[in-house]
């Protein structure tokens, strides 16, 4: 078995135990225990937590025949792709396994955002924390370029936050300060230099599902009136560090 191929399987491995966390942080609030089905809540046989085909094998419905989200192998698919691509990039050096974690986070906070609206700080902040002292030990990133790259990122989108606040004062505010919590932890993992083109990303992924929404709207459809903004962000910045952005 060669090694493009086990790096693929760790990365939908990592995508089902991402998807553990996924579901746990938010509706139970614990990590550890078997895996239980989120429509049924039966704990998970072997092959039901088999990455992507559990999911194909129920044809993506629990044993009561309610559907399960498209999301969860999405996020395993998503993981298997990243490492390969990663290991395309960087090999099995310290920037694998560094932006591995970085991907690792931004799949967390992306995928509870979509689901439930929201941006866990424990989640955020507990990255910041271990991608700082990952690259003071390995050198990936200089630790001033990753305080800048925090500072600015908090600091534009708390600005948009503001912004938004005054814009639509009684109506669903696009942006929360969990997304500002969000860009400081991307400021922080790709750096100062990086931070604009990984938030252009996702903001021009987010502007287009805007304008997509906009103008359907227009047509007198029922729309969504709410984007998980910070979810879009994630992705956007999962595709700038597949692109090579980040740099040999």
């Amino acid at each position: 078995m060669g090694t493009p191929l086990l790096v693929i399987l760790s990365g939908l491995i990592l995508g089902g135990l991402l998807n553990v966390l996924i579901v746990r942080i938010p509706r139970e609030g614990r990590l550890l225990g078997w895996p239980r089905c989120t429509r049924t809540g039966e704990a998970l046989t072997w092959w039901q937590f088999i990455p992507v085909v559990g999911w194909v094998l129920q044809r993506g419905r629990a044993r009561n025949g309610q559907p399960l989200h498209w999301i969860y192998p999405f996020v395993e698919v998503v993981c298997g792709l990243t490492l390969l691509r990663l290991y395309q990039l960087y090999g099995l050096g310290p920037a694998f396994y560094y932006l591995t974690f970085v991907c690792a986070v931004l799949v967390i906070t992306g995928a509870i955002d979509w689901l439930y609206r929201y941006i866990y700080t424990a989640v955020i902040f507990g990255g910041v924390i271990v991608a700082f002292l990952f690259s003071l030990v390995t050198g990936m990133i200089d630790w001033r370029l990753m305080i800048l790259g925090a500072l600015a990122g908090g600091f534009v989108f708390l600005l948009f936050y503001l912004l938004a606040r005054m814009l639509f004062p009684s109506a669903g505010v696009p942006f929360g300060l969990g997304d500002v919590y969000l860009a400081i932890f991307i400021g922080t993992a790709v750096g100062f230099l990086h931070l604009g083109a990984a938030l252009f990303t996702g903001m021009i992924l987010a502007g287009i599902v805007s304008a997509g929404i906009l103008i359907v709207r227009a047509t007198g459809r029922p729309t969504p009136t709410y984007i998980a903004y910070g979810s879009y962000l994630c992705l956007g910045v999962i595709l700038f560090i597949a692109s090579g952005g980040i740099g040999g």
